[in-house]
């Protein structure tokens, strides 16, 4: 990939990772549940009373892998060791993966969980370690290259990995699994901050070439995971952590995620204000097209400020909507991600090849996203 110029923005900002426990307790705004009974599991971190029937064929090649929920083991697999590492676990002997690492200071905390400073001892590396409380239905997969059981969320992560390093995607070093919690060993980008406060910190609203920035990653982070047979199902403000001075953007907490599947799912996972309306409307919707309105919402507030309202989507579904304050490029892909129709939608493989990823505007003072985009193409 490219380099990118720094770009200094707030050297005094703290790393941040306040999303990466799937605690959907901070939703700002109701919206009305179909189900009682989902209101559940839309806190719950881990997803774990949910049952899409992955045991069907899914899409990205991934035939091989089963979902099953058997007795918790002590498991440990380094994803990514430390130098001369030694990949055997003894589970007779006291091997918890924490005596490996110096812990530090709490990043973020939720229902099911926290996020940690830490450093690795054998080489000084700095790492977030997130500690994850297993829930009651704990939910675990089979995949190829794994002789056994893996944690969903530990799983669903090592396959978004799988491949050539996709950048916008948090990386899984290490993990182990314990009998009443799991243990996740992530990189820690520095300085970082999760997207929700750095748009905060701009007042709630981003010009055009920086939410064109940050979209382009976005989408590059949900369309790879996709690719890899992976239904992230929370892309949002909370889940995506921004480098504060290169505004690098890697999508994070796969814990509400599931594996892709061709056939709909009929629960929903993740944030309500990002649910798709065909939830509602035909107790059903599908991963893709799914992916392709979080999109359509999360670009909304970014420019917009606010989430759309009910008549925003009733303008958008007619084609009428627009925002004076906004290029029309970008009110023509707003309303192409936002229709109420998945089958409507923009395809998702198709988001970055959409004209308001080609505008490059005059007040850029770096070629560093024409070259992003160039970059993006090649791995689409």
């Amino acid at each position: 990939m490219p380099m990118r110029k720094r770009r200094r923005m707030d050297s005094s900002v703290k790393l941040r990772w306040s999303g990466i426990i799937s605690d959907q307790n901070n939703v700002t705004a109701p919206i009305d549940e179909r189900r009682a009974e989902d209101q559940n599991c839309l806190k719950s971190s881990a997803c774990a009373a949910e049952d899409h029937g992955l045991q069907e064929a899914l899409s990205g090649g991934l035939e091989d892998q089963q979902v099953q929920t058997p007795p918790a083991p002590v498991h440990h697999s380094p994803v990514s060791p430390a130098p001369g590492h030694n990949n055997r676990v003894d589970e007779t002997t006291e091997d918890n993966i924490l005596s490996r690492y110096e812990m530090g200071r709490m990043l973020g905390k939720g229902s099911f969980g926290s996020v940690y400073e830490g450093k690795r001892l054998e080489d000084g590396l700095e790492v977030a370690v997130k500690i994850a409380r297993k829930p009651q239905n704990m939910k675990y997969i089979y995949i190829p290259g794994h002789p056994g059981q893996l944690p969903l969320e530990v799983g669903l992560l090592i396959l978004a990995n799988r491949g050539p390093k996709v950048s916008e995607i948090i990386e899984l070093l290490d993990w182990q699994d314990q009998p009443d919690q799991y243990i996740m060993v992530l990189e820690r980008p520095s300085p970082c901050e999760d997207l929700r406060h750095f748009w905060k910190r701009h007042k709630g609203i981003l010009d055009e070439d920086t939410a064109r920035f940050i979209m382009a990653q976005a989408t590059m982070a949900a369309h790879m995971s996709c690719r890899r047979g992976v239904f992230h199902r929370d892309v949002k403000l909370e889940n995506l952590l921004i480098n504060t001075e290169t505004l690098e953007v890697k999508l994070i907490d796969f814990g509400c995620g599931d594996l892709l599947q061709e056939a709909g799912y009929e629960r929903f996972c993740g944030t309500r204000l990002y649910c798709p309306p065909e939830y509602y409307a035909e107790d059903k919707y599908h991963g893709k097209p799914a992916t392709v309105w979080s999109l359509g919402v999360l670009l909304f507030l970014l420019v917009c400020g606010r989430f759309p309202e009910p008549r925003d989507r009733q303008m958008i579904d007619e084609d009428t909507w627009s925002d004076p304050g906004l290029s029309n490029e970008c009110c023509l892909l707003i309303r192409s991600l936002l229709k109420i129709s998945p089958r409507q939608r923009i395809y998702l493989r198709k988001i970055l090849e959409h004209e308001w990823f080609k505008v490059m505007s005059l007040r850029s003072a770096t070629n560093d996203f024409e070259d992003y985009i160039h970059f993006s193409f090649e791995r689409f």
